[in-house]
C-alpha cells in the first residue's frame, strides 16, 4: 500500500491480486502464427487453448501446496534517463491455499513489520497464483492472437496476447476512494511441449481516468525447480512498473526462491483475521 501525502492509489488484480502504488507527479481465435483465415490452422489453435488449459489446471493446483520466499527489491526515478535510486527490500514466506496467497514473516530492510500492509510504499501480492488462475479464465473467454514462436531459456514457446475492454477487465485500480477498471494488453508465453505458462506480462492501454498514471507494466516468470526428485514449473521471477505523466516511474524487482512443500518439511500457520 503506498501513502503519498493525504491520497492513497490501489490497483487490484481480482480478489486477491493486489498492487499498491503512490499517487504522484471454447474462446474465439485470431489466427495461428500469423494464418487468421487458415481453418485447419484455426483447428490446431483451438486444440492447443484446451492443452493450455488442461496443462495449467494442474499448475495451479500444485502452487497450492508450496512455500516460499519472495523478495521485492524497489526502485524510482524522476525521468527516463535518471539513473535507478534503491528504496528498500522487502521480504515475506509465501503460500498458496484455498485459491489464495498467504503472506508471513514480513520483513523491510531486515527488520520485521506487522504486514505488507504496514509499510509505506509500492508493493504487491497475488503474483503467486492468482495471476495464472486469472490468465487462465481470460484465455478461454477472450479471442486470442497467435504472435509465434520463439525461444525461451533454451525451450520452444508460442507467444498468444489478447486485450480486455476496460468495462471487462478485472484489473481494479482505486485512487482516494474512486476505482477505475483499468483496460489492458496480456502476453502469454506458452511451452509448445506441455502447454505450460512459462511467463505473463500485462501493459495498461491508454490513459487510467483522472489518475496521472501513464502506464502500468506487471509480469511474473515460471520456471522448473528440482524438488524431492522431481521438477515443478514455479514462480521464479516477477516485475511491475509505474509510470506517471510527469515521467516519474516507480518499480519492484521480485523473486520467489527457497521452496518447500507442505507437510513434513513444513508447517504453516496463519494468524486469524482481525
Amino acid at each position: 500500500m503506498y501513502r503519498h501525502g493525504k491520497l492513497l492509489a490501489v490497483i487490484a488484480f481480482c480478489a486477491f491480486l493486489s498492487l499498491f502504488v503512490s499517487y504522484g507527479e471454447t474462446p474465439a481465435v485470431a489466427g495461428l502464427n500469423g494464418a487468421a483465415d487458415n481453418h485447419a490452422g484455426l483447428a490446431d489453435a483451438s486444440g492447443f487453448l484446451s492443452t493450455i488449459a488442461s496443462a495449467n489446471d494442474g499448475l495451479y493446483n500444485s502452487l497450492q501446496s508450496f512455500v516460499c520466499t519472495e523478495r521485492i527489491e524497489r526502485f524510482a526515478s524522476r525521468k527516463r534517463t535518471e539513473a535507478a535510486r534503491h528504496l528498500d527490500t522487502l521480504s515475506a514466506q509465501v503460500s498458496f491455499e484455498n485459491g489464495q496467497e498467504h503472506y508471513s514473516q514480513v520483513k523491510r530492510d531486515e527488520e520485521s513489520v506487522p504486514t505488507l500492509a504496514s509499510v509505506v510504499g509500492a508493493w504487491s501480492e497475488g503474483e503467486f497464483g492468482t495471476l495464472l488462475r486469472q490468465t487462465e479464465d481470460l484465455l478461454r473467454a477472450r479471442p486470442v492472437q497467435w504472435d509465434g514462436d520463439a525461444q525461451m531459456s533454451g525451450k520452444r514457446v508460442s507467444l498468444v496476447h489478447f486485450t480486455v475492454r476496460e468495462q471487462d477487465s478485472p484489473w481494479d485500480l482505486e485512487v482516494a476512494g474512486r476505482h477505475y477498471r483499468v483496460p489492458f494488453r496480456a502476453e502469454v508465453w506458452v511451452e509448445k511441449s506441455s502447454g505450460e505458462i512459462v511467463k505473463i506480462t500485462r501493459t495498461s492501454l491508454g490513459a487510467i481516468g483522472d489518475t496521472r498514471i501513464g502506464s502500468l507494466i506487471w509480469s511474473v516468470t515460471l520456471a522448473p525447480v528440482e524438488l524431492n526428485g522431481r521438477s515443478w514449473l514455479l514462480p521464479k521471477e516477477g516485475m511491475y512498473s509505474v509510470e506517471y505523466a510527469n515521467s516519474r516511474r516507480e518499480w519492484n524487482e521480485l523473486s520467489f526462491a527457497n521452496y518447500h512443500r507442505y507437510g513434513a518439511e513444513v508447517a504453516l500457520r496463519f494468524n486469524a483475521p482481525n
